[in-house]
């Protein structure tokens, strides 16, 4: 996923946040705030949706200008798929599973963990969620969560992360009472099995899903 820049310019298109990604030597204008990112989340775990109408649907989710970026594309437009979801949202949905070696393992969950992220943005830097999931990318929002981690100021979204991913401490003849607060803390704020079958069953659909991304573009993307 791309990271933060301060040099990059906000821009707008019919009132959407737009960042310019290269492809091929080519500038290709993606929808990329947090708030879209979450969608196209949402559409790799829609199980009703067929393929066809998922790679349709991504191209309009992705793209201001859906007709003249899939003429861009040519014959390559999965490819162009496939590099603008990994590097505006950090997703690979290649069937290869290339970018594997890069990704790491979860510590949150958008849906699981949207109550505390609303909370933990009011309460340290006094932002809206709705607000800000318009007006900033996807990578910037990532940024944002991670200096939540570093606030002086204890926040839910923090203690969540603290308990998912802190050491154990180990257990001594003294510190039972303490061990078994520090494990329940660990279960109360523990993801959901739920989401990680949701993601893996998004990549293993990953690859029929792009697939028909040349027929979802002939049908008049």
């Amino acid at each position: 996923m791309r990271s933060p820049s301060l040099t990059r310019k906000t821009r707008y298109k019919n009132g959407r946040l737009v960042r310019t990604y290269d492809w091929n030597g080519l500038q290709v204008d993606v929808y990329d705030s947090a708030r879209n990112a979450i969608l196209v989340i949402e559409l790799f775990h829609d199980e009703e949706l067929q393929p066809d109408d998922k790679a349709q649907l991504l191209i309009r989710m992705l793209f201001p200008d859906p007709a003249e970026t899939v003429a861009m594309a040519g014959g390559q437009l999965g490819e162009l798929l496939i590099h603008i979801t990994w590097e505006a949202f950090g997703l690979d949905i290649s069937a290869d599973g290339r970018h594997a070696s890069e990704q790491e393992a979860a510590v949150f969950d958008f849906e699981e963990d949207a109550g505390r992220i609303r909370a933990s943005l009011l309460q340290c830097f006094g932002i809206g969620w709705d607000e800000a999931s318009r007006q900033l990318s996807y990578a910037d929002m990532c940024s944002l969560l991670g200096m939540l981690l570093e606030a002086d100021t204890e926040t839910p979204f923090q203690q969540a992360i603290y308990y998912r991913t802190a050491k154990p401490p180990k257990r001594t003849k003294t510190n039972a009472d303490f061990c078994d607060a520090f494990e329940a803390r660990r279960k109360h704020f523990a993801l959901g099995s739920a989401a990680e079958d949701a993601e893996s069953s998004a990549n293993d659909k990953a690859a029929s899903m792009f697939a028909a991304a040349k027929r979802a573009a002939q049908k008049g993307a």
